[in-house]
């Protein structure tokens, strides 16, 4: 017993869970520095340009912003799931996604120019667009601007609460120790689920769907939880892995916390597949036109590349490659897959959002230097200071009350 005591003392020394000082500074801002630069060639690129190159700028910003808030609210529910569930194995990786999920108010910050300017990108706030539509008509009781803004500030308000106070819980167990903490995240995630099942739900349906409101799938908030769930576990295993090869958490993130982690991103890969697939057929079963033509603009005017890239990318090839045991175990592998799936999912926001800005004639534009950098630009921003996070507090939850549950975890599957 003595000995077990010793070696855990060990393990949750400073110096294997905490990163030593100025850790990640050049990474940070370096990232910080091309996000910097990308937003300005953005604004520059939006403003020396016509309507069109100004729309364009304001959609891939807008996908740039989805990328990040997918992640941090993907890493927001596994952290309220593995509460719920209690699962001690976990407790060593916690931090990680707490890390992530901590970004929210950036989240914020980039959303404000989406919502701004708005008008430019969705149609329905246009009422020369809409004048005479009796599709708009019949959802105007929503899709209006005051209730648009009202639920993105619910949205945001329950969003910021929870991760906020789940984050301070952790960090705050850090210093007293106090078991009652993690209690009470457990009783905080057992309604807060509920909450951000049904606004995430809603805020895809808003920022993404009524893109083009003609359009509508009831599948469609599973598809964005599906896709940000996915990605956020992709992350939290590709951040484990850099701590590990920069010296920390050894003995605490082994093999078999890995294997856990790369079976819940083909777990999310399967699902992501299934509920696409699912949407796509009922759809082309169905036959209805307002729900058919949002697929064949993807097919048409030079996007069918990137429906087929998409089904490839983000489902087979990762499919094939995590399905073997070994593959799940490999930090290498696990590593390459995590960061091919980030790439992918912010394709599939591409993918989604891009094909609703047209030129003034009804052409499609295709990807450019004006949707690179704005994209960028959020994305860099947020892992710069992400960088920055991870190294300001201890890498685990050192006083979680199953910390030696999450030592001793073993995959026997």
């Amino acid at each position: 017993m003595a000995h077990a005591i010793a070696d855990k003392s060990k393990l949750l020394s400073a110096a294997n869970t905490a990163l030593p000082v100025g850790a990640g500074r050049m990474a940070s801002l370096a990232l910080l520095a091309l996000g910097g630069i990308t937003i300005a060639l953005t604004i520059l690129g939006a403003v020396l340009g016509d309507d069109t190159a100004k729309k364009v700028a304001l959609a891939s910003f807008h996908v740039g912003f989805l990328v990040t808030l997918g992640l941090a609210l993907g890493s927001m529910i596994l952290v309220m799931i593995l509460h719920q569930v209690n699962a001690g194995w976990s407790a060593t990786i916690r931090r990680q996604l707490e890390n992530v999920m901590s970004m929210i108010p950036v989240c914020l910050v980039f959303f404000l120019p989406v919502a701004i300017l708005a008008p430019m990108i969705f149609h329905w706030m246009d009422p020369h667009y809409t004048d005479g539509d009796v599709v708009y008509a019949a959802k105007a009781s929503f899709l209006n601007k005051p209730f648009f803004y009202v639920r993105a500030v619910i949205y945001f308000g329950a969003w910021l609460y929870f991760s906020q106070r789940l984050y301070r819980l952790s960090i705050g167990q850090d210093s007293d120790g106090d078991r009652w903490r993690s209690a009470k995240a457990r009783k905080m995630s057992s309604y807060g689920l509920l909450i951000m099942a049904l606004t995430t739900a809603f805020a895809a349906f808003d920022w993404m769907m009524s893109l083009d409101y003609h359009w509508f799938s009831t599948m469609f908030g599973v598809y964005f939880f599906a896709g940000f769930i996915g990605v956020a576990t992709s992350l939290c295993a590709l951040i484990l892995i850099i701590l590990r090869r920069a010296g920390v958490m050894e003995g605490l993130v082994t093999q078999e916390h890995l294997h856990d982690l790369g079976k819940l991103m083909f777990g999310f890969v399967v699902f992501w597949a299934y509920i696409g697939f699912s949407q796509y057929f009922l759809i082309w079963y169905g036959n209805i036109p307002e729900e058919t033509m949002w697929f064949q603009v993807r097919r048409t005017d030079g996007w069918m590349p990137y429906s087929v890239a998409l089904a490839f990318g983000r489902f087979v090839i990762p499919f094939v490659v995590l399905m073997a045991r070994p593959a799940r175990r490999n930090p290498m592998i696990l590593a390459t897959v995590a960061i091919w799936l980030l790439a992918f999912n912010a394709l599939d926001l591409f993918w989604v959002v891009r094909p609703t800005v047209h030129t003034p004639d009804g052409h499609s534009i295709m990807f450019g230097w004006l949707d690179a950098v704005a994209i960028l630009g959020p994305v860099c921003i947020f892992f710069g200071l992400l960088v920055r996070k991870i190294a300001s507090n201890p890498v685990v939850p050192v006083n979680d009350p199953r910390m030696d549950e999450g030592i001793a975890h073993k995959n026997y599957v």
